[in-house]
């Protein structure tokens, strides 16, 4: 990378890019960020770091909301409350209620419920599957409103689920996508930095077998969880625009 972009920068080449990270935090905690290191050095010596300091989250913003979209799975009779409103929204679509299979880069992804453009799933069938962005993305085209139920609490054993939440969620905003969903813990307490034992041992192994001296499990960020909870603010975020009026009756695609 340090080569490429210095060849880049001496041909003249001029690089306009944006992060969420200043140079110098860019891949913090990475494994073996030490091979990293100079491509920083490459990156502040050719480029003038400009912070956007703002103050507020816009997509945080008092704005009128779409009714409810979020519910604790502890809420009385939730299950209920969300097959009446997926009844309700199925009723406007010109189908009928199905399971429908997705064709993706050669494979097949399998949704058990299904409306026209409006999808009924669980957290397990999305994110707690070998799925990714192109199944998401994927996603997008057919549906403009989609049922999230059952999300749990995110801890650090489940690092890899709350990854895809976090694309899924990256996916559906960028292409307007309606989402109703169902969870454990309320949207700010949603991923939690938390683990167990067992995990933490296979995390000191693993830098045993890399051999990386003075390295703790804290030090490395696939184990700590820090890019995720990072990571997670921005799907917090999101999804709280998600709720709002505005969002709502932007991604309605009959009025298009």
């Amino acid at each position: 990378l340090k080569q490429l972009f210095e060849n880049l920068f001496q041909n003249g080449v001029v690089v306009v890019a944006t992060s969420n990270r200043p140079p110098e935090d860019l891949y913090k905690n990475g494994l073996q960020r030490t091979n990293f290191v100079p491509f920083i050095a490459v990156l502040k010596k050719y480029c003038e770091a400009i912070q956007l300091n703002a103050e507020t989250d816009y997509r945080k913003r008092h704005l009128p909301g779409a009714g409810k979209l979020y519910y604790l799975t502890s809420e009385a009779d939730v299950e209920a409350v969300m097959d009446k409103l997926f009844d309700e929204l199925a009723q406007k679509q010109n189908d009928i209620t199905r399971p429908r299979i997705l064709k993706v880069q050669g494979r097949e992804l399998r949704l058990s419920k299904a409306c026209g453009t409006i999808a009924d799933c669980t957290f397990e069938e999305l994110c707690d599957k070998p799925v990714g962005a192109s199944d998401y993305l994927e996603m997008a085209k057919y549906f403009d409103t989609v049922f999230i139920r059952n999300i749990p609490m995110l801890t650090l054993s489940k690092k890899t689920q709350a990854r895809r939440l976090i694309t899924l969620i990256d996916a559906f905003y960028d292409h307007k996508v309606r989402v109703i969903c169902s969870a454990a813990m309320p949207l700010e307490s949603l991923f939690v930095q938390k683990d167990d034992d067992s995990q933490e041992d296979d995390a000191r192994v693993f830098i045993d077998d890399l051999e990386l001296d003075n390295t703790t499990v804290e030090d490395i960020s696939i184990f700590s969880g820090s890019e995720e909870i990072f990571a997670f603010q921005r799907t917090i975020s999101r999804l709280t625009e998600m709720q709002t009026k505005q969002y709502w009756n932007e991604g309605d695609r009959k009025k298009k």
